[in-house]
């Protein structure tokens, strides 16, 4: 089987784009090209054909670069959920995923069969894209989107706090070693957060003390750890603190 990496592209002020390569064909997937100059540069570098993109929802700085990338590549599906048809550039699949529980696509990254799972909250069209366990690979990897953030999760646009608190905690349900690759680079400022809500969480100190500046991917595991949604106990305390971060200055 092939033998996939994943590498994030930053784009814009702080979101991530990622770039899936094929080292045995040189085929290429993208996910979330907010802008398409950084991702075409980098497709251009290593000389890959761009075979997909997959939108984990539909804000444009997601999806900004999508219609662009197609004007320059041929034959490239565009994949989102079946809910943000005729909000996603291009889309040519549509993924009816249901929520709390990941189904098998007919997608193909690499030879390996693309999972998906409808994870809303953020926007009640968000998607999460699971490439399982593969041979050479001791984790799956999630790309989670605006949905989780290391240590936080996206504002409530158009779900609810139901929603919410059912696709991380769906999220998270995963083997505490799969890799979480989520879509904006807010994770200092979420550990400060963190640090407010719970003062006592010598995991969130640990995390914010040892920061690189890259910090995707995440895990399951640091996120049980230190995200204090994740860690909320129920729906009413992860709508608090949802609406304590919206307010939060620190």
């Amino acid at each position: 089987m092939a033998t996939l990496s994943i590498e994030p592209i930053p784009c814009l002020r702080d979101n991530y784009a990622y770039l899936i390569a094929d080292s045995d064909t040189g085929d290429a997937w993208l996910v979330d090209p907010s802008e398409p100059g950084p991702p075409g540069a980098l497709l251009r570098r290593r000389g890959l054909r761009l075979r997909g993109v997959l939108a984990t929802h539909h804000h444009v700085d997601h999806v900004g670069g999508i219609a662009t990338l197609l004007d320059q590549h041929r034959d490239v599906w565009v994949a989102g959920h079946a809910r943000d048809e005729g909000r996603i550039p291009r889309q040519t699949v549509f993924v009816d995923a249901p929520a709390e529980r990941f189904i098998t696509t007919e997608l193909l990254v690499g030879g390996h069969a693309l999972q998906a799972m409808y994870i809303p909250g953020h926007t009640l069209g968000a998607i999460a894209w699971y490439l399982p366990p593969r041979a050479d690979a001791v984790a799956g990897d999630v790309f989670t989107g605006d949905t989780l953030f290391a240590a936080g999760c996206g504002r409530l646009f158009e779900g609810s706090p139901t929603q919410m608190h059912a696709s991380l905690q769906s999220l998270v349900a995963l083997p505490h070693e799969t890799l979480l690759w989520f879509g904006h680079e807010y994770t200092a400022a979420n550990l400060r957060f963190s640090a407010a809500i719970e003062p006592d969480n010598l995991a969130v100190t640990a995390r914010a003390a040892d920061l690189p500046i890259c910090t995707t991917p995440t895990t399951v595991a640091l996120e049980l750890a230190t995200n204090p949604f994740v860690r909320a106990r129920s729906v009413e305390e992860l709508a608090e603190r949802r609406l304590a971060k919206d307010e939060f200055r620190g």
